[in-house]
């Protein structure tokens, strides 16, 4: 591997893959399970000691001091996060600085495969390997989402994700004009459209994919589901965002919203794109 940008973006996946202990979370084993990733991965500077001096009791010469920074920066990163916790001291009083223990949500975060908002390139790569030809807006949106998540501007990030959830809605409604059969139908959804009302709109969208999920080779499958992720999204954009009488985001809710919304987007890109292949297909 060329020399890496020491960076926790960079090396939190590395983190999250490769550091197995669940126990006893020192710094120390921590470090070591690390360096052993990196070595897998044959980044510059993680050599391990020759056997011939292996009386010196390091495992690894000496890191580049770079690494070792971004290193605890991670470590850090899983504190400030609750996925580690500091154990008790033998004085019920005081804690035990020296050693750790991963939390519940510790549990799950290395134990999860999805995405990592905190590695924006990441990311964006994931999203782009199941969304070909992405709208710039929604790419625009997430980008930016992913910026403010990094830098814990919660609200910001929610806000964001949201508005790329529902631009992506209406593009999918816009899709569904043309596939639908009654001119009734798609009269309503034209007013809706004008409307921009989203809860009605949703609905609309829904009803229509759930009466028609039968129509031969329609990608219903999981279809409610994920477009309900997006409807979630849009949702906690408009209330708990930026409503004056909640205003309650937490970095779990729109890191929950993150790790569906590429498998969502990429659901509601396959029915954008069966609508305008079938058009005056849908009762």
């Amino acid at each position: 591997m060329p020399q890496p940008p020491y960076t926790v973006a960079w090396i939190l996946p590395i983190v999250q893959r490769e550091v197995k202990v669940r126990g006893n979370f020192e710094y120390r084993i921590f470090a070591q399970q690390l360096w052993q990733g990196l070595e897998k991965l044959k980044v510059e500077g993680v050599v391990r000691t020759p056997p011939e001096r292996a009386h010196i009791g390091r495992l690894f010469q000496p890191i580049p001091q770079a690494l070792q920074n971004v290193a605890a920066e991670a470590f850090w990163f899983l504190v400030r996060c609750g996925y580690i916790s500091p154990v008790p001291g033998d004085d019920s009083n005081n804690l035990n600085l020296h050693g750790y223990t991963v939390t519940e949500r510790g549990l799950a975060w290395f134990d999860s495969s999805e995405p990592l908002p905190e590695d924006v390139a990441g990311y964006m790569k994931f999203l782009h390997d199941r969304v070909h030809n992405m709208d710039a807006v929604i790419e625009q949106y997430v980008a930016e989402a992913l910026i403010a998540f990094e830098r814990q501007a919660y609200f910001a990030a929610a806000v964001m994700l949201g508005a790329a959830s529902e631009k992506a809605l209406y593009l999918l409604a816009d899709a569904m004009l043309g596939a639908l059969k009654s001119q009734t139908s798609k009269q309503k959804l034209q007013d809706l459209l004008k409307g921009r009302t989203l809860n009605p709109l949703f609905t609309f969208i829904r009803d229509a994919f759930d009466r028609n999920r039968r129509t031969p080779n329609i990608p219903y499958d999981g279809a409610i589901t994920h477009l309900m992720s997006m409807f979630e999204a849009v949702r906690t954009q408009r209330n708990d965002a930026v409503h004056p009488t909640t205003g309650q985001v937490s970095a779990d809710s729109v890191r929950l919203l993150m790790a569906s919304f590429p498998y969502a987007l990429s659901k509601c890109e396959e029915l954008r794109a069966w609508l305008v292949a079938n058009r005056q297909s849908l009762d």
